[in-house]
């Protein structure tokens, strides 16, 4: 492998632990608070005695589970992509978009961090909080310039892969994700059900 893709294969296993961990904890907000809607159910309809705070505490948790696993998304190419032209692309043609398309997106994000910091910084100073049991808000805001900062990485790897690709498209791609197209997409489908259906058998 040349210098530069052993470069980027580093950073991408590097960044890659984070942003694992990262999508480890927004899983943990979620069960968290599935378990606490079911307490919260069983409280309200058996007991008549629903939790106190309950959405303040969703509104203020959700913000975890919804910015937390965006560079993980980002990095195994699980977010929707609009793929009517770059699919039909090929070679550097390709990958000069690709580069494109992931700086213009790490131009937006590098412009919302600040504005996401500030309104972090305004939350702290002013003790701002939710309305019925006061629960303090700026952890959450904090995580928005954290987990955007995360992202901002990704796309700056990412877009350092696809300039890799586009000078050199006879390389082995590295830090880029792995995209499939609708029919490898739905062949895979179709053999993971095979899978399942000979398993059902066997078992």
């Amino acid at each position: 492998m040349d210098p530069f893709g052993r470069l980027l294969d580093r950073a991408d296993r590097l960044l890659g632990r984070v942003e694992n961990g990262l999508n480890l904890l927004a899983g943990v907000l979620i069960f968290a608070l599935m378990l606490l809607g079911v307490v919260q159910i069983v409280l309200r309809t058996v007991f008549d005695a629903p939790i106190f705070g309950y959405i303040d505490v969703v509104e203020v948790a959700m913000v975890g589970f919804a910015v937390l696993s965006i560079a993980f998304v980002q990095r195994v190419g699980g977010h929707v992509r609009m793929e009517m032209l770059v699919g039909k692309l090929a070679g550097r043609v390709k990958w000069l978009v690709e580069a494109l398309g992931t700086g213009l997106a790490a131009f937006i994000v590098a412009v919302l961090i600040p504005y996401s910091w500030a309104h972090f910084e305004r939350a702290f100073e002013f003790g701002d909080s939710t309305i019925d049991i006061e629960l303090i808000t700026w952890p959450a805001k904090l995580v928005v310039p954290v987990a955007l900062s995360v992202l901002l990485l990704r796309l700056a790897v990412q877009f350092g892969g696809y300039l890799r690709l586009a000078a050199a498209p006879e390389l082995e791609p590295v830090a880029v994700p792995s995209i499939q197209d609708v029919a490898e997409r739905a062949q895979q489908e179709i053999l993971l059900s095979e899978d399942d259906d000979a398993a059902g058998r066997a078992g």
